[in-house]
């Protein structure tokens, strides 16, 4: 389902090895670490068969909880008193998760910081992709809930559907960009530090 993902990078890594051969390729690490990340994540978990629906069902369970709407979860079927949603695997986040990632790694490469956010960063973007999915399928069974299937439909598939993924990527921006702050104004005090 996913093949076409890993195409980009196959093709990048090809093109590397024919202008600059085995040895050369290491000029080409930015570009290819880039292109990987991009395609090749939802690669993977396709073939490890990483299926998040049901974990995103019972987060999205939980935060119906907690509005105190009384769900009932079974697998990955969500029920509300006046109706039922069902969290299939391309409603998981999983390919929110996986663009997020490679948008962190966008990120880290064009804007670098210290080594420790090299690792807190991935993490965020995947949280993120994966929270903001969650509060979607909450969305979509209040739809569901409230018998609006026009609504249902733009949020599903539709326009909604990418303005979600919209609100995703710009969470995330403004946490690295805060992140990018935050880490500016450590090396000024760092440097003021060395002064004295």
């Amino acid at each position: 389902m996913y093949k076409w993902c890993s195409s980009p990078f196959i093709f990048a890594v090809g093109l590397s090895l024919i202008a600059s051969g085995l040895k050369g390729i290491r000029l080409y690490w930015r570009e290819l670490t880039i292109l990987f990340f991009l395609g090749m994540p939802v690669v993977i978990a396709s073939w490890l068969k990483f299926d998040p629906s049901s974990i995103a069902a019972q987060f999205s369970t939980f935060i119906l909880w907690c509005i105190n709407l009384n769900p009932v979860r079974e697998g990955v079927y969500i029920h509300l008193s006046t109706g039922s949603v069902e969290v299939n695997k391309g409603c998981s986040g999983l390919e929110a998760m996986t663009y997020l990632l490679g948008i962190s790694v966008i990120m880290l490469i064009m804007f670098p910081l210290k080594r420790i956010y090299n690792i807190i960063v991935p993490i965020v973007a995947i949280s993120l992709g994966f929270m903001v999915n969650g509060f979607r399928i909450v969305l979509l069974t209040l739809l569901v809930a409230s018998n609006k299937m026009e609504a249902f439909k733009y949020w599903h598939e539709g326009e909604g559907s990418l303005i979600v993924g919209m609100v995703a990527i710009g969470f995330f921006l403004v946490f690295y960009f805060l992140l990018i702050r935050f880490s500016d104004v450590e090396e000024l005090e760092d440097a003021d530090t060395q002064k004295y």
